[in-house]
């Protein structure tokens, strides 16, 4: 048999957890994520699996600090979970169902939240961060890093103890897929009219809005940006806002905010008019495209989405007359 060199072979690392789009990688990116505690968890929470992970912690709360042991002794081995232990500043990912390897189509067990700096893993470390600090689940909705077509998930974070009179050092998450219902989205929104874009808020750490992360648009929208079938589509709404004037030669003619709404009157190349109204419903950011809009546009006014169209802000102001 061949015999090994003086030197010992230096043991095979795995291969690091990376996003798909080199735009989500760094320490300082984050997701498009949204987040809910308390009471507002019950409106918002969809998956029967995730609601009643969510019962069981506030049965053992009643009584007790939540422990580790109480959760795993109901678990269904259907259930996708992670599970991530407290470890100084990071996480330690330690458990991971095999339902959930074969959803998320990666194996993170064994890897710490220091070796997957993308925008979702850091969106989530702050939220186990919060969800440990003040000891209360939270529900979150997010689009994940790992996959190029906005793949929408749900999770369920639990604090929990090692033993009832120790502090919460694990977070068990609860997962599941939304895209059955971001299918039916697109079945409505395709039967429009309208050129309709829905998108998801990207908050910076202030919990400010930032931008938002396309997360599906109709057959009329794409019509209207020149996007033939089987192109990929602007990313976020900033994006698309650039796209508007660098590709399509769009000029920023008025701009009118009323409420959650704000409103831009573009005109193209050729005259032609567009409507581009951004409206914040239920927690998405809903952009609707209309072109030949003859609407007179109010008097503008400080929009609460001013960070978000900061990108335009200057621009859509009301010619002389």
């Amino acid at each position: 048999m061949a015999q090994m060199s003086g030197a010992q072979a230096a043991p095979l690392r795995p291969a690091p957890i990376v996003p798909e789009r080199s735009e989500d990688i760094g320490a300082d990116r984050r997701a498009a994520i949204q987040a809910w505690k308390g009471k507002a968890i019950d409106e918002q929470i969809h998956a029967r699996s995730l609601d009643l992970a969510y019962r069981r912690w506030l049965f053992q709360r009643v009584s007790q600090q939540p422990r580790l042991r109480d959760m795993f002794s109901e678990a269904n081995m259907f259930d996708q979970t992670l599970l991530a232990l407290k470890i100084g500043g990071e996480y330690l990912v330690i458990g991971q169902s095999d339902s959930y390897i074969a959803a998320v189509g990666r194996d993170m067990r064994g890897t710490l939240t220091s070796e997957m700096q993308f925008a979702t893993a850091n969106s989530i470390k702050d939220l186990y961060d919060e969800c440990l600090a003040e000891n209360q689940p939270i529900y979150a909705r997010y689009i994940s890093s790992l996959s190029n077509r906005n793949v929408y998930w749900e999770a369920m974070m639990l604090p929990l103890a090692a033993s009832e009179r120790s502090k919460p050092i694990f977070v068990l998450s609860y997962m599941s897929l939304l895209n059955e219902k971001v299918d039916l989205l697109r079945i409505l929104y395709d039967r429009s009219p309208v050129g309709i874009i829905a998108a998801v808020p990207i908050m910076d750490g202030k919990r400010t809005t930032d931008d938002a992360r396309v997360l599906t648009m109709n057959s009329k929208a794409r019509e209207i940006l020149r996007l033939p079938e089987g192109k990929g589509h602007p990313h976020t709404v900033g994006e698309m806002i650039r796209y508007l004037g660098t590709a399509l030669r769009w000029t920023p003619h008025s701009k009118s905010s009323e409420g959650h709404a704000t409103s831009i009157e573009y005109v193209d190349a050729e005259g032609g008019r567009f409507h581009v109204t951004i409206e914040l419903i239920n927690h998405f950011i809903l952009v609707s495209l209309a072109p030949d809009v003859v609407e007179e546009a109010e008097a503008p006014s400080r929009s609460r989405f001013a960070r978000l169209l900061g990108l335009i802000e200057g621009q859509a102001r009301p010619k002389a007359e």
